[in-house]
C-alpha cells in the first residue's frame, strides 16, 4: 500500500501535478546526491521511476527559494552577557564550465554554547548557521553580513578566526572594528613548517625548532616568535628571502596572533570548524570525480546546502507547500 500511494504522487508529479511530499524529496536528495544518483535512491526507495533530469530541474528552481530565505535575517540567538558569538570564513575551488577553478566561499556562525568537549583535541558543534557563495568577495560579504549584523551589538565578544586572507580582514576591520580577529594557529605553524624545512639542512633539527617556536607562539604570542626569527642568521640570498618573507608575514599578523591571551580565555585558535564546513557543505557534493559545474547551478545547490546544514529546510518545506 505505501508503495501504490507513493506511485501514485509521482504519477501526479510525471504529469506536471507534483505533490509537495515527493517535490521535497526530490530536492534534498538532489542537494545531497549527484542527479543520476539521486534517481537511483528514489527509485530503491520509493519503488516509482525517476530520472536525474527532473531532480535537477527542481534544485535549480527551489535553489532560488533557498536563497530568498537565507537572504532574509533571522533572530539572533540569546547569548550570555559573556559568551562568545565565533565567525569563521573559508574558501575552497570548484570546477567551473565558465572561469574553470573558482572559489566557493563559506561562512559559519556559532555560539559558545553550541561548543560541546567529547575529548580534550575533539569537539562537536551543536547548531551552526551557513553562507555560501561562488565568486566574488563582495557578493560573499554581502551575504555573510545577513548572519552578523545581528550580533553587531555583540561585536566586542565576536571572535573571528580565519586563514589571513586580506579580504576578510579588511572587511571585518571595516564592519566590525571591536570583533577580535585571530589567525589560524595552524596556518601560522605551516608558514613556520616551510621555513624550517629551508633553513635547516637536518630534519630533526628542523622538527625540533618548529617544535620549540610553536610552543613559544602558545606561550608568548606573536610578537616574541617575531623576535626569534629575526635573530636567525642567514647564510644564502635564498634563505634570506625566505626569512623576510615571513617576517613580514608574522609582522604583520601579530595583532591577530596573541594565542596566550586567546587560550586563557578559552577561545578556539584553530579553523577546523570551518575547513570541516567547507567539505561537508561544498566538496562533498560539488567535487565529485568528473564534476563541472555552471556558476549558476553550483550556487543553487549551495543555497540549498547551507539552509539544510542551517536547519532551516523546514522554511523551504513551507515554501513548496504553498506553492502546490
Amino acid at each position: 500500500m505505501i508503495a501504490v500511494s507513493k506511485a501514485h504522487r509521482f504519477s501526479q508529479y510525471l504529469s506536471g501535478k507534483v505533490t509537495p511530499y515527493l517535490t521535497e524529496l526530490l530536492v534534498y536528495v538532489g542537494q545531497d546526491h549527484c542527479y543520476a544518483s539521486g534517481a537511483r535512491l528514489i527509485e530503491k526507495l520509493l519503488h516509482v521511476p525517476s530520472n536525474a533530469t527532473q531532480i535537477y530541474r527542481l534544485v535549480h528552481h527551489y535553489g532560488q527559494s533557498a536563497a530568498t530565505l537565507l537572504a532574509e535575517e533571522t533572530p539572533a540567538k540569546a547569548v550570555s552577557s559573556s559568551e562568545v558569538v565565533y565567525v569563521e570564513i573559508d574558501g575552497g575551488m570548484l570546477l567551473t564550465r565558465e572561469q574553470s577553478w573558482q572559489e566557493a566561499k563559506i561562512g559559519r556562525v556559532f555560539c559558545e554554547s553550541d561548543c560541546y568537549k567529547e575529548q580534550p583535541e575533539r569537539g562537536w558543534i551543536k547548531h551552526s548557521e551557513y553562507v555560501a557563495h561562488l565568486g566574488h568577495h563582495r557578493a560573499f560579504e554581502a551575504k555573510m553580513a545577513v548572519l552578523t549584523d545581528k550580533y553587531e551589538a555583540l561585536a566586542e565578544r565576536m571572535v573571528v578566526v580565519s586563514d589571513g586572507a586580506p579580504w576578510i580582514k579588511n572587511w571585518v576591520d571595516a564592519a566590525y572594528p571591536r570583533a577580535t580577529q585571530i589567525l589560524d594557529f595552524y596556518h601560522v605553524k605551516e608558514h613556520l613548517a616551510q621555513f624550517a624545512h629551508l633553513y635547516f639542512s637536518n630534519a630533526q633539527q628542523s622538527k625540533a625548532w618548529l617544535a620549540q617556536v610553536s610552543e613559544q607562539l602558545l606561550q608568548q604570542g606573536g610578537r616574541q616568535v617575531v623576535a626569534t626569527i629575526g635573530a636567525l642568521k642567514t647564510t644564502t640570498q635564498a634563505v634570506g628571502k625566505a626569512k623576510a618573507k615571513l617576517l613580514r608575514y608574522c609582522q604583520n599578523n601579530t595583532y591577530r596572533m596573541d594565542y596566550p591571551y586567546y587560550v586563557s580565555r578559552g577561545w578556539m585558535i584553530g579553523s577546523g570548524a570551518i575547513e570541516a564546513a567547507q567539505r561537508t557543505v561544498a566538496q562533498q557534493r560539488l567535487k565529485l570525480s568528473g564534476q563541472r559545474w555552471g556558476r549558476k547551478g553550483a550556487q543553487r545547490v549551495l543555497d540549498l546546502r547551507a539552509l539544510n546544514m542551517s536547519d532551516r529546510w523546514h522554511q523551504l518545506q513551507d515554501v513548496i507547500r504553498n506553492a502546490a
